[in-house]
């Protein structure tokens, strides 16, 4: 019914050319001119009763476009699975002039992932690092908690005063008319972290609970409610509480207020997390050296049409991370050179990286098994309280994109570890403290 010829265009590129026989297209229009016959409403004629050359004659052209798209649907399937290829991504289809023969033709450009040949993994040279918790990074984290672990004890007759938390209500006028959004009842407000419009806090200076104060301030010019910035503005604010910060006097009582019965158990539960964060930066370190020398040893040619679709798609999602970061996204960006270079970068790699890691898995006879998948959804579980942890484990199992996330990562972990098996590699270790500094650089 169909006959394929493939063409090699380089670079795992393909054109697949299709024939359909005449046959085939005829009973494909045969059953478009039926549909289009039960539903056509003609002059002179019942619904189901006019005569097919009437139809054509009225329809002819939409019959024939209706029945083209019938007819690649209903073939395309057939068509790839004819050539023997297996698409990276959708094929280009393009009809052509039919056979002199008759029947129906189309083309396929049909583009397949790179073939490679792995080169030895024990040839591979680079450093493997562990990173280690030491006494000095849990006393980082016990000073951080005790700055950050404030209670605020309210004092009637206290002036307040820089680190102070107030509870204010508050009506904001311009030129004596209330504005929308200028009025708030009961707002926290601790002095000197500037979260107020400037001026605002710096009035309420050396006031006491049940003071009404009248602030005036003035807009920022480039204030976010275009309608407001820049103007001069009053606030009727009332003074209710002022409370005066709080910290814990030492570890054991820092301990009690977050919930533990010791200094000895926060300091152990600090360890037991940096530990953990110490081993995943173990991994990810090791893990791009390990993935940097298998790029390097590996030349690999990429098809441009595999590239501009993984870019199109990589764009997307990192338009869709920076909104769900709170960060503004325009049609401005998606077209900076440097923006889009980052991201075809970042496409290439990743896409290289796919082709090579699934040599590694066929080498290696690397799979992942049920209990493995198991055991990862009970390590994320413990991060939640272990009354919720049932609760965790239902839901991701019902998650499927998050489940085939989780299968990958640990595909891709597996391969790693292979990875560095094999290799010749040096190890080297560093502090906790090192490796963060080394982040944030």
């Amino acid at each position: 019914m169909i006959q394929t010829e493939v063409k090699s265009l380089g670079n795992n590129e393909h054109e697949v050319h299709v024939v359909v026989a005449q046959s085939e297209f005829d009973r494909i229009y045969a059953e478009q001119t039926k549909k289009v016959m039960q539903k056509a409403k003609l002059p002179g004629f019942r619904p189901g009763k006019t005569p097919n050359g009437v139809i054509n004659k009225q329809f002819g052209p939409q019959i024939r476009e209706d029945s083209i798209s019938e007819l690649i649907q209903t073939h395309f399937i057939a068509a790839i699975e004819s050539s023997g290829l297996t698409p990276a991504v959708q094929p280009q289809l393009q009809i052509v002039p039919a056979p002199e023969e008759g029947g129906f033709a189309f083309t396929m450009k049909v583009t397949t992932w790179p073939e490679i040949k792995l080169n030895a993994l024990d040839k591979l040279k680079f450093e493997t690092t562990t990173v280690e918790v030491d006494d000095a990074d849990v006393d980082q984290v016990v000073t951080r908690l005790q700055k950050s672990q404030v209670k605020f004890e309210a004092e009637a007759e206290r002036p307040a005063e820089s680190g102070d938390q107030l509870h204010i209500d508050f009506v904001g006028s311009i030129d004596g008319e209330e504005f929308a959004g200028g009025k708030g009842e009961d707002v926290p407000l601790v002095l000197g972290e500037g979260r107020f419009i400037p001026g605002f806090e710096e009035q309420l200076a050396g006031k006491k609970a049940g003071d009404d104060v009248m602030i005036e301030v003035t807009f920022p010019a480039d204030y976010q409610a275009a309608h407001l910035a820049g103007k001069a503005a009053s606030f009727a604010t009332t003074l209710k509480t002022v409370g005066k910060p709080l910290t814990a006097e030492n570890d054991d009582e820092l301990a009690k207020m977050l919930g533990f019965d010791d200094a000895a158990a926060l300091r152990e539960d600090a360890r037991t997390r940096l530990t953990e964060e110490a081993k995943e930066a173990s991994h990810q370190v090791t893990r791009e050296a390990a993935l940097d020398a298998l790029l390097d040893a590996n030349a690999i040619e990429l098809p441009e049409a595999l590239i501009e679709q993984d870019v199109k798609e990589t764009a997307v999602r990192v338009g869709q991370n920076m909104k769900q970061q709170g960060l503004e996204v325009t049609p401005e960006m998606f077209k900076d050179e440097a923006f889009n270079a980052e991201i075809r970068i970042r496409s290439e790699r990743g896409l290289k990286l796919s082709v090579l890691l699934q040599e590694v898995r066929e080498v290696g006879g690397l799979t992942l098994d049920d209990a493995e998948v198991d055991a990862e959804i009970d390590r994320q579980s413990a991060q939640y309280p272990e009354a919720q942890r049932g609760q965790f484990k239902e839901w991701i199992k019902s998650q499927q994109d998050q489940m085939a996330s989780m299968r990958d990562a640990l595909l891709e972990r597996r391969c790693v570890d292979y990875i560095v098996s094999q290799a010749k590699t040096k190890s080297v270790t560093k502090p906790l403290s090192v490796w963060q500094a080394e982040q944030e650089r």
